[in-house]
């Protein structure tokens, strides 16, 4: 039993990481309207690392002003949402945990991470939880027990429930990075083929545009650094390794007209008619596309054919007219002709929050943020780009106490490569900063990136990693 328990404290890190594709099967299997297993399990992580970190910490001082500064936004917002009324205090604070959960991990990983070994066990679990990742998904296909992205035959996804089918694809590009990067270091010719090829695989499958993007983003980055290697650094070209990145990034472009990702393009160009509200104007004898937004706003013709369309467009989220009206709506979108634009839910989303942000709150509450639960609770309206959703719902301030967090480890990148470039030029830490890169650009472009539990523990962890790859080196002696 002793031994077993010494084994366990060694290697707990390993199985957390590699555990979390397993969450997200449970939750699969065990979704309901009360939540998942998987969420409570992810709940109790996020409460018992930093309390045990703050516990046993040597140096506690600098925890503790981290996390009071968080514990102070939180109550200052808090208390400005108990000002202006709650709608729904339960919604909002579980809300909440679920954006603190990536900045709360960072800072304590930065504890747990503290020896080698275990920044060592970080990396192994990363590469265990991709390869579970890509299994389960062989594993629902053959069994026929997994969840299409968007529908039959576009794309698939897996155990994953559909509410995660953004987070997922964060996850597979996160993942994908540090195997891809694993393939650039191996001695095993094998692996270091199959890797990219099974990547390559997952990525056309899946059907979204994080997937399909993330593989010139991964391919196209690792390129890059070998020839940097070669050129800058004078190493030997990994020349096998290129061709095949390079080869699998035009065989994707290639095959691009026969993937899902090409099917679920053509199939919201044809829910799109463009140009109708400029016909119908023309058939009155006005040539809409040279006026401008004042010319448009100002004539009443114009103003109710564009007020057809729109209800037309925007009646997937009919609560964007019906709360604010038909004015205000024309002014937000500045009465764009663009059908892609007014169809996008995306942008139907952002545009509800940034009404209420304009029309429904004070200045005060602009520096904390709305209460989520002013654009509901079912998750209609609910932003799916993650950088709005913190700015609107979470303030100036908000705002710029997690952008700035981000940025400090970001500017410790810059710092460590202009003091010591060919030294910290090496595989892993350009996988840190790419697969950095990639989830703070996906964060805005596909979102959920540090409003899913399953997917911001990953951001912890890698923000974590470059802190210690950064450091200087006599800190690190």
């Amino acid at each position: 039993m002793e031994k077993w328990k010494s084994w366990l404290r060694e290697h707990w890190l390993v199985l957390l990481i590699a555990a979390q594709p397993l969450l997200d099967t449970v939750a699969y299997f065990t979704q309901n309207e009360n939540g998942t297993v998987s969420g409570y399990i992810r709940l109790a992580v996020l409460l018992i690392l930093p309390l045990v970190a703050l516990l046993k910490a040597e140096r506690k001082k600098p925890l503790l002003l981290s996390f009071a500064v968080i514990g102070a936004f939180c109550l200052l917002r808090l208390l400005n949402c108990y000002r202006v009324g709650f709608v729904d205090l339960r919604y909002d604070l579980a809300y909440l945990i679920r954006v603190l959960q990536a900045p709360v991990l960072a800072l304590s990983f930065l504890w747990y991470l503290r020896r080698p070994q275990t920044r060592e066990q970080t990396l192994r679990g990363i590469l265990i939880a991709g390869l579970i990742m890509a299994v389960s998904v062989l594993i629902a296909r053959l069994t026929g027990t997994g969840n299409v992205t968007y529908g039959e035959g576009l794309g698939y996804s897996g155990w994953v429930i559909d509410d995660n089918r953004c987070a997922n694809s964060i996850l597979l590009v996160t993942l994908s990075s540090f195997a891809v990067g694993y393939a650039l270091k191996t001695e095993r010719r094998w692996l270091s083929v199959l890797i990219p090829l099974v990547a390559v695989t997952l990525f056309l499958t899946n059907g979204t545009k994080a997937c399909y993007y993330g593989i010139f983003g991964i391919f196209g980055g690792y390129s890059a650094f070998l020839l940097g290697e070669k050129l800058l650094l004078k190493r030997p070209l990994k020349r096998g390794m290129l061709i095949l990145l390079v080869l699998l990034m035009i065989f994707s472009v290639v095959i691009f007209p026969w993937t899902p990702r090409y099917r679920v393009d053509q199939h919201l160009a044809k829910n799109r008619t463009a140009g109708e509200i400029e016909a119908t104007l023309l058939e009155k004898g006005i040539d809409v596309t040279k006026m401008s937004f004042e010319e448009r706003y100002a004539d009443p013709v114009v103003k109710e054919v564009f007020a057809h369309y729109y209800w037309e467009y925007l009646g997937c989220l009919p609560d964007l007219i019906d709360r604010f009206g038909m004015d205000k709506v024309l002014i937000q979108y500045r009465m764009t002709t663009d059908v892609g634009r007014l169809t996008d839910t995306r942008v139907m989303e952002r545009s509800y929050a940034a009404l209420i942000w304009k029309e429904e709150t004070d200045t005060l509450t602009k520096f904390v943020g709305f209460e989520t639960s002013r654009v509901g609770t079912e998750g209609d309206y609910d932003m799916e780009n993650d950088w709005p959703a913190v700015f609107y719902y979470y303030g100036y301030l908000g705002f710029a106490l997690y952008v700035g967090f981000i940025l400090f480890f970001l500017l410790r990148i810059l710092r460590t490569l202009r003091e010591d470039f060919s030294g910290s030029f090496t595989v892993l830490n350009f996988a840190l900063a790419l697969t950095l890169a990639l989830q703070l650009g996906l964060a805005e472009f596909s979102g959920a990136l540090v409003r899913r539990p399953n997917v911001s523990i990953y951001l912890a962890l890698i923000l974590a990693l470059i802190w210690y790859q950064t450091q200087r080196k006599e800190a690190r002696a």
